[in-house]
């Protein structure tokens, strides 16, 4: 998945969950955190595959279900404040929004061997070679793939909005209040 589908899915299972939790749409920081955490996994994987080759493949440490676990499970156990851990599940639900719709393309073509990444680095993953982030994004295609991901950009952006543009709504009303 590409970038703006990442945030989409990830708003879309967070806005699903606040509503079914917690009886309410997303609101402040949290859709921040689901955002970043719903990149998070190409923020370190590609820099360290592509530009600095020290990783073997674009998803191999952050896209890996030890990482992730990892990773969320110190931060829950080091933040203390409810509001904090608010935060920690709006990364988690991101991050692992970003693990299922990484998964999708494998899935439906069935190469399971591609899925290798989720139990890195116990499991092997392809050598990922090095190339620059605008050769990637100049050389994409339109694929069956690519159309669910706009679809499913725009549906993630017309949820945001039913929702009351949370995160930026939020910001706008501090600048007020400040």
């Amino acid at each position: 998945m590409l970038p703006w589908g990442h945030a989409a899915f990830g708003y879309l299972l967070y806005s699903l969950y606040t509503r079914q939790r917690l009886g309410r749409p997303p609101i402040g920081l949290s859709v921040f955190a689901v955002g970043f955490g719903t990149q998070f996994p190409d923020l370190i994987d590609k820099p360290l595959t592509w530009t600095v080759p020290l990783l073997p493949y674009g998803r191999s440490l952050a896209h890996s279900l030890f990482t992730v676990t990892v990773l969320c499970a110190v931060l829950w156990i080091i933040v203390e404040h409810r509001d904090q851990r608010a935060l920690v599940i709006a990364f988690a639900v991101g991050y692992l929004s970003h693990l299922v719709g990484d998964m999708i393309g494998p899935l439906v073509s069935r190469d399971f061997l591609a899925l290798g990444y989720l139990f890195w680095p116990v499991t092997a993953v392809p050598e990922g070679g090095t190339q620059s982030f605008l050769t990637f994004f100049l050389t994409l295609e339109m694929t069956p793939l690519m159309v669910f991901e706009i679809v499913l950009t725009v549906l993630g952006a017309g949820v945001w909005m039913y929702d009351g543009l949370p995160g930026i709504k939020d910001l706008y009303e501090e600048q007020i209040d400040s």
